[in-house]
């Protein structure tokens, strides 16, 4: 697993290609919400999902930005082509 925060990536170990491109379609939410926004809206999705679930990894998975960077980090063409604030046509 890898964690972007801002403009750096972190990891434990070397990255698989699907990682880095994971991670790289969390950039271009940075870039669209800033480093503040993202951090807050990501926050803030999470909190939604731990009330509404009560359990930690399905609100994770339910955090718009993830939806959107686990279904899409196998197409290593997805940020090429990636329409802005597709995060938020999954929360709307």
């Amino acid at each position: 697993g890898a964690i972007t925060l801002g403009p750096f990536v972190f990891s434990r170990g070397e990255m698989s290609e699907v990682t880095k491109n994971h991670e790289a379609i969390h950039w271009q939410q940075y870039i669209e919400t800033g480093i503040i926004g993202f951090v807050l809206l990501y926050f803030l999705y999470w909190v939604i999902g731990l009330i509404k679930y009560r359990d930690g990894q399905k609100a994770y998975y339910q955090i718009p930005f993830e939806q959107e960077a686990y279904e899409n980090h196998e197409d290593m063409e997805y940020c090429l082509t990636r329409k802005r604030y597709q995060w938020y046509r999954r929360s709307i």
